[in-house]
């Protein structure tokens, strides 16, 4: 009997007490709620900066990773040997060697290039530097290159020419074309990068997300006002926030009144008006 009663009590607890009936709300209210979280989070994604955080009530935090430069649309990643400062172009172009050894597609590497690099390690172990110079040809012909190890080993690199991905620096003859160049070259000399390939541009530059020791360089650039964000082809809203902070401090280019943006420069070259 006893037992009895305690199971009615635990029951009124939940459905109902002192003749208050339960009421749900119905599954299509349900229905909307759930579709509205959903765009909510969904939105907050696409605006939120890196590591922020979405609130919902006092007590449920979400941390969001915003679309960008994480690793969505980021088709393979490349791990570079250390840059040469020759290899900076301009601001935002870049050519890298990567170790054969470690890249995604390293199974692709030609037979041909495979045995140059086996045969001229031994010419080189044998100080037969004319035999070793022809099978480089063959390697360099092929897009590839033997570099030094750190023990004095070949490594077969191949290499790539990197554009940075959502930002236009100024053209070498352009106003700040020098120091953009310059900036690229003091960040990236001597470092080895890890570059995140989205795509391929029409002059067959791999186009990527550069991240320099823990520093992603479009951002480096953009905040020390050396390069535009590229709003024809990214509408990462970070980038456009790093570089209206450039303006505010009037940093690099953005000390002079109107600055020439680099596509209208590139254009009124084609065009004979520059």
């Amino acid at each position: 009997m006893r037992a009895s009663w305690c199971r009615q009590e635990r029951r009124g607890s939940f459905h109902g007490r002192a003749g208050v009936s339960e009421k749900r709300a119905p599954p299509s209210l349900v229905l909307v709620c759930c579709i509205g979280a959903i765009a909510l989070l969904a939105g907050a994604s696409r605006t939120l900066a890196p590591k922020e955080e979405l609130c919902l009530g006092s007590f449920w935090c979400i941390r969001l990773t915003p679309v960008g430069r994480k690793h969505q649309g980021v088709k393979y990643e490349l791990r570079t040997l250390p840059v040469d400062a020759k290899a900076v172009t301009d601001g935002d172009t870049i050519t890298v060697y990567v170790n054969m050894a470690h890249h995604p597609e390293s199974s692709n590497v030609p037979h041909e290039v495979r045995e140059a690099g086996i045969e001229r390690s031994k010419a080189l172990a044998a100080n037969n530097y004319q035999r070793a110079g022809v099978l480089l040809k063959i390697i360099l012909d092929a897009g590839y290159r033997q570099v030094c190890g750190i023990d004095g080993e070949q490594i077969l690199a191949k290499k790539y020419r990197i554009r940075l991905r959502g930002i236009d620096a100024p053209e070498s003859l352009m106003p700040y074309g020098k120091e953009a160049k310059e900036e690229l070259v003091r960040l990236v000399q001597g470092k080895s990068l890890k570059i995140s390939i989205y795509d391929t541009d029409w002059y067959g530059r791999l186009v990527g997300d550069v991240d320099c020791d823990g520093v992603f360089v479009q951002e480096h650039m953009l905040k020390k006002g050396l390069a535009w964000h590229y709003t024809t082809y990214d509408h990462r809203m970070e980038l456009t926030k790093w570089e209206n902070q450039a303006k505010t401090r009037r940093t690099g280019l953005w000390a002079s009144s109107n600055p020439e943006k680099p596509w209208e420069w590139r254009k009124k070259k084609r065009t004979g008006t520059v």
